[in-house]
């Protein structure tokens, strides 16, 4: 299986990209896990290097310091290659039990343990115990004038692809969309 996905970032970052390929973001706060997340073709209402775009620029700001932490965006872009055994496409009913029986055995350990339980645990669980190296999901993500007006929803806005294991990210299928001031 192959996807499509576009990665908003700082620009400085790209001839380290391009150099060594994408480094995986980390902690426990994230959608589908420790990975590299690219928007996807999928319930977008705008296209794929527009949601990349708009994120790069909202992660830009620093709201402790009220200015942006850089001042130019680079949107990549990059094929994705992954066997279906390694992927868990939540947009999928079948795909979503699984999840939800390792949740709950998750959650069964982690109370009879003491742990505190979160997303992280199943994600980390999934990519080792069953080589889970991509995750795709519909999410909602507050973008521009939502993060400004504190908008909440619930309603999917986005599709956003994680890829837990950057190995199989080839340098090569990285290409460059374009670079913008913020």
């Amino acid at each position: 299986m192959s996807f499509i996905g576009n990665h908003g970032t700082n620009a400085t970052y790209i001839d380290e990209i391009f150099k060594n390929g994408f480094r995986p973001s980390t902690g426990e706060s994230h959608w589908c896990g420790e990975g590299v997340y690219f928007f996807i073709e999928g319930v977008n209402s705008v296209s794929i290097d527009k949601l990349a775009e708009q994120w790069s620029r909202d992660q830009s700001w620093d709201k402790k310091l009220k200015k942006n932490k850089y001042t130019t965006y680079a949107i990549l872009e990059s094929e994705v290659f992954c066997c279906a055994e390694s992927l868990i496409d939540l947009r999928k009913c079948e795909d979503l039990k699984k999840i939800n029986v390792v949740r709950d055995r998750i959650k069964d350990f982690c109370l009879t343990s003491g742990k505190k339980m979160n997303d992280h645990e199943i994600w980390n669980f999934m990519k080792n115990k069953f080589d889970i190296k991509v995750v795709i999901n519909n999410v909602y993500i507050q973008f521009g004038d939502e993060r400004v007006e504190n908008i909440k929803s619930r309603i999917n806005n986005c599709t956003i692809m994680s890829v837990l294991d950057s190995s199989i990210l080839a340098k090569e299928n990285i290409k460059l969309i374009r670079k913008g001031d913020i």
